[in-house]
């Protein structure tokens, strides 16, 4: 072999291994791109599944009740329905144990074993004040509450809670808080001491 030919094949070898090399390179590049593409699919997939998920957990009401104390009077209690959910709550029922005082002046539990309360709707974050009560003849008093509730109106799924509670947890005694009465009253003050003009 001469010098030329050598020359020629070494030439020859050169490109073939550089057209290659640069094919094997975007082989390499498709390959690395594909498998980034299916880890991405996967993270975007799992992604979307939580998101749903806690888009769905958000979305729900959640309805309490307990006995608090009253604006109108210090020693007044009043049985408040909660949605604490961020959703609207269709179809509340409400079961307490024993019995609430029928009227105002009444021992708990005159008038049956349960009071029950039926509510339409109740939207996100609003309260409801039920019925009122004196602190007196309910707090020594333990009363278990059962809740249902249902995310659409007439809907057969329903959520549900039961616990006790008792009238002491809402109860601020009167002194802690002034209801509308007090400021009444002492605008009531305020207006005879002024001069008449």
């Amino acid at each position: 072999m001469d010098k030329e030919t050598v020359l020629d094949a070494l030439a020859a070898t050169g490109a073939w291994a550089a057209a290659n090399s640069l094919v094997l390179a975007q082989v390499l590049a498709a390959v690395v791109t594909a498998v980034a593409t299916i880890a991405l699919w996967r993270v975007t997939r799992v992604l979307a599944v939580e998101t749903t998920t806690l888009a769905k957990m958000t979305a729900q009401p959640f309805v309490v009740c307990w006995l608090e104390s009253s604006a109108a009077n210090p020693l007044a209690l009043n049985l408040t329905l909660r949605n604490t959910g961020n959703a609207t709550a269709f179809d509340i029922s409400l079961r307490i144990t024993p019995a609430l005082p029928a009227k105002y002046d009444d021992r708990p539990g005159n008038e049956g074993s349960e009071t029950t309360f039926a509510v339409s709707l109740l939207p996100p974050g609003q309260a409801l004040s039920i019925r009122g009560v004196k602190s007196e003849l309910v707090h020594d008093t333990v009363f278990n509450a059962e809740l249902g509730w249902a995310d659409r109106p007439g809907s057969p799924v329903r959520e549900a809670i039961a616990y006790s509670f008792d009238a002491n947890d809402g109860f601020r005694f009167g002194w802690v808080s002034k209801g509308l009465h007090d400021v009444a009253q002492e605008l009531e003050r305020i207006r005879k001491r002024l001069p008449k003009a």
